[in-house]
């Protein structure tokens, strides 16, 4: 295979630019994976960093990370919370301003991968794309517009929709324009498909988000060691389980809450270590206020991660019942999987299968007799299930979810995307 030049946009997520050990998503896990396959990759993202809510330096010239790799920032005003009229502004003047970007780009790329959401953005790339016969790729990750109308009540929603109407058209839009489409499980595509009213083809495809391994030195696992035993996070036999990620109304905590407490009662010995922030990270203080057994340590990096992994047993992931996950597998299932952590989730529809079929993990009850804290106290009574589960969780991952297998794949099908043109 010649060597193609592939833009990606996506914006949202950590850059090669901003150093430390985030969490490596869609936009360096692919232009990693591409130019180490010998091509030239350019993403295009946000001069506004989404996860710690800051603006990056804006340069008027594209950042070069290599021969092979180059960054081009797009500036928009930036917004203090993830959901409110701010994030809106933001997105509309990203899109704006990656209009006019677009103008002034000459060369054109051999095929293109566009992150969806934000709508905006996406829609602006993809009629552009369309425009210059360039073939691209959307890659959905949640329902957006449709997410909007999720905490609106039901006899609201019309007027929500009627208010939402051009995020509705551009989403449609946009999938409509896009040469092929991936999301990260075949319910997402066929979501996509049907509200969009496009034919699915044989390009869409499901490429997971997963993550690389062994990205993290000794040096550094040491350090997170020493930093968890000041927490009081021991390497010890004490059953814990953990939560890693952002603190969002996409997460029910009162199961969580209502198990901590029973166990906190009865002096049943097991931790709650709640990692990360966000909008809810006050009500979620506030909701678990009193529990000796629940720790909040805030937002860990991978080296953390990687320790915390080591002295847990089993990982939730709390997740809402809403379409926009029982049709996915999000990024938590997948972590776990890596970690080689029992899952317990109480999400129906594609997690509900894995963890059933793979024999994975356990599906709680928000709201039901199989509560989370029967479900951990069943784990907790049999370390031969749980030693079978983490087996299991691994083997899953290394089939399934491997970065070499999925982003290998990702790779061969943007090379096969650009020999269409």
């Amino acid at each position: 295979m010649k060597s193609l030049t592939i833009w990606i946009l996506q914006t949202g997520e950590p850059l090669q630019t901003d150093g430390g050990n985030h969490r490596p998503m869609r936009a360096m896990n692919l232009s990693n994976a591409l130019v180490a396959a010998g091509h030239k990759v350019v993403v295009w993202s946000s001069a506004f960093y989404h996860q710690e809510k800051r603006h990056r330096a804006i340069l008027s010239e594209p950042v070069r990370i290599s021969e092979k790799l180059e960054i081009r920032l797009i500036p928009s005003c930036g917004y203090r919370r993830n959901i409110g009229i701010g994030r809106l502004i933001d997105h509309a003047q990203l899109a704006f301003n990656l209009k006019k970007m677009l103008k002034r780009t000459a060369q054109l790329p051999d095929a293109a991968f566009i992150g969806f959401p934000p709508i905006e953005t996406a829609a602006v790339m993809a009629r552009w794309l369309l425009n210059s016969e360039v073939p691209f790729m959307l890659d959905i990750k949640d329902q957006w517009p449709l997410l909007f109308l999720d905490p609106v009540p039901s006899f609201l929603r019309p007027l929500g929709r009627a208010f939402l109407t051009p995020y509705f058209f551009l989403a449609k839009r946009a999938m409509n324009d896009a040469t092929c489409l991936s999301a990260m499980a075949n319910s997402f595509i066929d979501w996509s498909a049907e509200f969009s009213r496009r034919e699915r083809t044989d390009m869409d495809a499901v490429f997971p988000l997963t993550s690389p391994s062994g990205q993290v030195s000794e040096p550094e696992l040491e350090e997170a060691r020493k930093w968890w035993d000041a927490q009081g996070v021991m390497h010890d036999n004490r059953f814990r389980v953990c939560f890693v990620g952002s603190h969002s109304p996409a997460f029910n905590f009162e199961p969580v809450r209502e198990a901590a407490c029973i166990m906190a009662q009865r002096a049943i010995q097991c931790d709650f270590i709640i990692c990360g922030h966000g909008d809810t990270s006050f009500k979620l203080r506030k909701m678990m206020a009193g529990l000796p057994n629940v720790r909040f340590p805030g937002w860990i990096d991978r080296p953390k991660i990687e320790v915390l992994a080591g002295r847990c047993h089993a990982a939730i992931a709390p997740y809402v019942n809403t379409e926009n996950f029982t049709k996915n597998i999000p990024n938590k299932i997948i972590d776990a999987l890596a970690m080689g952590l029992p899952i317990f989730c109480p999400l129906k529809g594609e997690v509900a299968s894995l963890i059933t079929q793979y024999k994975v993990g356990m599906l709680y009850e928000s709201n039901g007799e199989r509560t989370l804290y029967k479900c951990l106290k069943i784990l907790m009574q049999n370390a031969g299930m749980k030693k079978s589960m983490s087996q299991c969780a691994r083997s899953l991952y290394d089939r399934q979810f491997s970065f070499d297998t999925v982003y290998g794949g990702l790779v061969q099908h943007l090379e096969k995307l650009a020999s269409l043109k």
